[in-house]
């Protein structure tokens, strides 16, 4: 018997891994971004942040438990809008116009430009983006989904078939008929389930006869 072979790696898509931060097991939910702290460092290793802007960011949220908890949920918010898409496209092919609506409204916040100006001293330029820099980042999340859509990949998005996970990935195999989120795990779990059913239906099927005649 031959040991099977891991899948290759595969890059993952920005809005895949902000969908799953939210994350089950055995179907029950498990949070990872629960404060803005989380979310901060979240973004930071995204690529979102700098290291020097996610320190200014906590720094300000810190100081405001309410604008913390705002930010928390605009982003948790934006992550049950991609859940329920993928939800909407794997079982009717489709997005509704109201998540459409709610995902270009995130869109529009996270509008932004660059402003010239003098380095200290005064020698030198730079150019640096001005605008909010959460905002920035939600709608960088949201126009990741935003452009899988509009590239026609929508086809591919898939729900793990186990329950217990429900994982987000995009099938990028050769056929286009996984599953599972990974074989080794959720593939294999669904194989031993089946085979389980299968001997407990057989030895169901052999008692059937002796527990007539008691």
């Amino acid at each position: 018997m031959h040991d099977q072979q891991p899948e290759p790696a595969q890059q993952e898509d920005l809005f895949v891994g902000f969908a799953n931060t939210l994350e089950f097991t055995r179907g029950e939910p498990d949070d990872q971004l629960p404060d803005a702290d989380a979310l901060l460092e979240w973004l930071r290793e995204a690529g979102l942040l700098s290291n020097r802007a996610r320190a200014t960011e906590s720094g300000r949220l810190r100081r405001d438990d309410q604008e913390a908890q705002r930010r928390l949920q605009r982003f948790h918010r934006l992550r049950d809008v991609l859940r329920s898409a993928a939800d909407d496209l794997i079982e009717r092919g489709d997005v509704g116009s109201a998540r459409i609506r709610e995902l270009n409204h995130i869109l529009r916040h996270g509008l932004h430009y660059h402003q010239l100006h003098h380095e200290p001293g005064g020698a030198r330029f730079a150019i640096s983006q001005v605008g909010d820099r959460l905002d920035q980042a939600r709608a960088a999340i949201a126009g990741s989904f935003a452009h899988f859509l509009a590239e026609g990949g929508a086809d591919r998005l898939r729900i793990c078939a186990n329950d217990g996970c429900r994982y987000l990935f995009i099938d990028r195999s050769p056929t286009g008929r996984r599953r599972w989120c990974d074989m080794r795990t959720c593939g294999n779990q669904a194989k031993v389930a089946r085979h389980r059913a299968r001997a407990r239906a057989a030895e169901s099927g052999r008692t059937a006869p002796e527990t007539q005649l008691d």
